[in-house]
């Protein structure tokens, strides 16, 4: 089976060509703009683009490159990019999209029947271009990835104030958004870090007109409440569609990842309630104001407050006794009044922390707001968290004897489930093209595949725990070190160590970069400072950046 996806865009041209397979970008903007947009622009962070369009097309290719060096590929990868006007406001941009302009079903050597595989990897699979037959397989057909990025990032009406950054360093200025990091997330779409079932109904394949039929992303999504993979008999539309929105529900079950969670993330940070009950609550929201929560001023027995009037005695929304709630944690209901003006309400009663629980009439019930700062209150100190309403109405349920702490849970990691296994994301408000392909917002440190771009991120050699996962959906990952130049000198770098430091591919995608000039000693001057920044960033070792100066004075 196969199918394209997508619409047909302009006309294509090679950025390079490759003697080998690869992944290949394919450039579908028209002159002047976008990927060939003239405007000077100086070179930053080891792009030695002098345009905007240059510099967006070197970038473009060195994330290729970091994915060719990673993912064994015997049938070249092409990867369509343009720049277009993508969703905007001025507080907020869609800074790219992507996903299989093909998909494939029961094809050679296919490891799950009857499932829906990306057409990148389904051709690595079969050792063919399944598609390169098909009428369409022409012109604009003839790519595997479709990938867009937003062309008026930073103009007043879109994300004002921002801006790309075109730098291959991974040092990106305040304000600005690496264009790395987005093309390397958009590209890993395509690749396979997406899923095909429907948001709202769950049903199986029915984003791409499959209905029914599983995809190999699918395949490895756990419900936590069934314990059960999500294509497997004890899942219906219904309950898939229902863990899609619920944080927490939904993980990834596959081998290889789970083995590489321990490594990647940091341990899982949770309001704990013992006493009278016990629960680890790790889905919490925290506060624009006060002290940030710690497990040493986040400590104490749990109160519900009662300030004995208005509609909710619970609310807080009027003054607290003094000294009511000295030492204590108190417990307040979301609603009537602002965030901030509780958790003052309850520092002024002598609270050390607060907990705001969400209540049926406020917002989304399955949430844990978020809680701005109010600018006409400065004073208030106290560390604030929310809860959702599931896990608030358990305390209220309670009421007393209970002890509330923030801290670590002991074996397990943030942004994983007590298997584990990676959260995938699952807003209770389904965002079309971020719910489920993504890995969720509660993983720390923050991963490529998030929704979000995030600041921590470094595209340019880490990508965390998507190449395990590529590995559990069918990609092969190459093995071996890093050999550069036309010598294929050895290097000692290893392509790339668990869980996706990509040390040695880094290296392989800033050789090209070096090699441009055609000079050998420009070359050589460009990998020792590259060389250089690795050693500095604790990736290589000191007989490993001698071996690449040695390396880098060959041809």
């Amino acid at each position: 089976m196969k199918t394209r996806l997508l619409s047909a865009l302009v006309a294509a041209c090679l950025f390079v060509p490759a003697a080998q397979a690869a992944i290949i970008p394919v450039n579908q903007d028209a002159a002047g703009v976008g990927l060939n947009d003239p405007t000077a622009r100086a070179p930053e962070g080891g792009n030695p683009g002098t345009t905007v369009g240059d510099q967006r097309k070197i970038v473009y290719q060195f994330a290729a490159d970091l994915w060719g060096s990673t993912l064994t590929a015997n049938v070249d990868v092409k990867v369509s990019a343009s720049f277009a006007a993508l969703t905007c406001t001025a507080s907020s941009a869609t800074l790219g999209s992507a996903g299989a302009w093909w998909i494939n079903a029961d094809f050679a050597n296919v490891p799950l029947a009857g499932t829906l595989y990306h057409a990148a990897l389904a051709n690595q699979i079969a050792g063919t271009n399944l598609n390169a037959n098909e009428p369409e397989y022409t012109g604009n057909d003839a790519i595997e990835i479709h990938s867009q990025f937003n062309a008026n990032l930073g103009q007043p009406n879109c994300l004002a104030g921002s801006g790309w950054y075109y730098g291959l360093d991974g040092n990106t200025p305040a304000g600005m958004i690496s264009f790395l990091d987005v093309v390397m997330h958009e590209i890993g779409h395509g690749l396979g870090f997406s899923g095909f079932v429907g948001y709202s109904d769950g049903v199986l394949g029915e984003r791409v007109g499959a209905n029914g039929m599983s995809d190999v992303y699918t395949h490895f999504a756990y419900d936590n409440i069934t314990g059960a993979r999500f294509d497997t008999g004890a899942m219906t539309d219904a309950l898939r569609a229902t863990a899609m929105k619920t944080q927490g529900q939904v993980s990834w079950d596959g081998p290889t990842v789970k083995a590489q969670v321990p490594a990647a993330l940091g341990p899982k940070t949770a309001l704990k309630i013992t006493g009278s009950m016990t629960a680890n609550y790790p889905f919490y929201g925290t506060a624009a104001f006060g002290a940030a929560a710690t497990s040493a001023n986040f400590n104490g027995d749990l109160v519900l407050v009662n300030d004995g009037a208005g509609a909710d005695t619970g609310d807080a929304c009027e003054a607290l006794a003094a000294g009511s709630l000295t030492g204590k944690v108190a417990f307040i209901n979301r609603g009537t009044c602002g965030f901030e003006f509780k958790a003052r309400n309850a520092q002024g009663a002598g609270a050390i922390a607060v907990i705001i629980g969400n209540v049926a009439s406020s917002g989304n019930p399955n949430d844990a707001p978020g809680m701005a700062d109010d600018a006409t209150i400065t004073d208030t100190t106290v560390p604030t968290l929310s809860l959702r309403l599931a896990d608030a109405n358990a305390i209220r349920a309670q009421a007393t004897g209970m002890h509330a702490a923030f801290g670590t849970v002991a074996g397990q990691y943030a942004g994983a489930d007590s298997g584990n296994r990676p959260l995938l994301y699952a807003p209770s408000t389904v965002a079309n093209g971020s719910t489920f392909s993504h890995f969720d917002v509660s993983h720390t440190p923050n991963a490529l595949m998030e929704p979000f771009i995030n600041d921590d991120l470094a595209g340019n050699f880490r990508t965390d725990l998507t190449l395990g996962l590529f590995a559990d959906e069918g990609w092969v990952l190459k093995q071996g070190n890093a050999k550069i130049g036309q010598s294929g000198c050895d290097t000692w770098i290893k392509l790339y160590t668990d869980p996706g430091l990509m040390a040695g591919a880094n290296l392989i995608a800033n050789d090209r970069i070096c090699s441009a000039s055609g000079s050998l000693s420009t070359r050589a001057a460009c990998l020792k400072g590259i060389a250089a920044q690795l050693k500095a960033q604790g990736l290589i070792t000191s007989t490993q950046e001698r071996k690449i100066n040695t390396c880098a004075t060959l041809r």
